[in-house]
């Protein structure tokens, strides 16, 4: 069940005494709500029907762009059936539009990340968020025992997978009331607050407005800053030297023009 997942993955955590016991008061509730006795789901059960994004390690990086942009994934390179690599976003960007490479004549296996990590389809959307944390990685290509590849998740597939932004809501702003956590122990909860899901939120629309918290609270990262004069290159360039995922466009007046 939901409860005894829970439990495994604060084992796994290492949460104990205090911290496993408000861990599980924060989270016990939300995901008996979320999944009731039964299992969490799969991500068999979340790729069901969905189109994989695949390409042939020949396929050219113009090609595999379209595609992702299309379905809005990463894309798995398959070799004669055997997944060998993935091609994200952020390798568009920093290995091939930075370094100026050709998006027709440049081939994906020469840009890709080979031999990624892949996950059984039976892993609950618990555990795939465990791994997603204790490894820092926002996909997982999903393969079954023999190596056929069934699919890939991101960290939004198993967020809706897990109840969807309501229930993500109710729990994160439940994490931030846990004050009687040590600093270490909110981290953990954190963490361990991608681990369920709630009902659709009760509060009325007052009350949320009410719960106002400083972005602070979110532990923002120093942004990273561009112009809306500067080129896409050398936003691009910038950002793969300062290993960003993002840059903050400003006009020059000094207002945000986007992102």
């Amino acid at each position: 069940s939901a409860q005894v997942a829970l439990q495994q993955a604060m084992m796994a955590q290492g949460a104990q005494g205090a911290q496993a016991a408000a861990l599980h008061a924060l989270l016990g509730p939300l995901m008996a709500q979320a999944f009731g006795n039964q299992s969490a789901p799969t991500l068999r059960s979340l790729l069901a029907g969905k189109p994989g994004t695949i390409v042939s390690p020949e396929t050219s990086v113009r090609d595999a762009g379209m595609l992702m942009a299309e379905r809005r994934k990463a894309a798995l390179v398959v070799d004669n059936g055997e997944m060998v690599g993935i091609f994200g976003f952020k390798d568009m960007m920093t290995r091939v539009i930075a370094k100026e490479l050709s998006v027709d004549y440049t081939e994906i296996s020469t840009v890709m990340t080979p031999n990624p990590e892949a996950v059984s389809p039976d892993l609950t959307v618990l555990e795939a968020l465990q791994t997603m944390h204790d490894h820092k990685f926002l996909t997982l290509p999903v393969c079954e025992d023999d190596g056929t590849v069934v699919g890939l998740v991101d960290v939004m597939d198993v967020v809706y997978g897990c109840g969807g932004p309501e229930g993500w809501r109710s729990i994160f702003s439940s994490s931030l009331d846990l004050d009687s956590l040590s600093d270490t122990a909110s981290v953990l909860s954190e963490s361990r607050s991608t681990s369920g899901r709630s009902t659709r939120s009760k509060k009325s629309k007052k009350s949320i407005v009410e719960d106002i918290r400083p972005v602070s609270k979110l532990r923002p990262k120093k942004p990273l800053i561009s112009s809306t004069d500067d080129s896409v290159l050398a936003i691009t360039q910038m950002l793969a030297s300062k290993r960003g995922d993002a840059s903050l466009i400003v006009s020059n007046e000094g207002g945000l023009a986007g992102i």
